[in-house]
């Protein structure tokens, strides 16, 4: 399991290393619509926050 997650916070940075001109920005209902482990969201929300995309509600 903590592969997986590594792997998808190494591709969250490629995506936020991309855009990094502008800050990206993601409603919280998107975010977690794309996560599907619920035991996880919080951690994969404050892991977006890490890489500086912002969650709005």
């Amino acid at each position: 399991m903590k592969d997986v997650l590594q792997e998808i916070a190494h591709q969250l940075k490629r995506i936020a290393d991309q855009g990094e001109q502008t800050t990206m920005q993601l409603n919280r209902e998107d975010a977690l619509a794309a996560w599907g482990l619920r035991i996880y969201q919080a951690d994969y929300l404050r892991a977006l926050q890490q890489l500086g995309i912002d969650i709005t509600d």
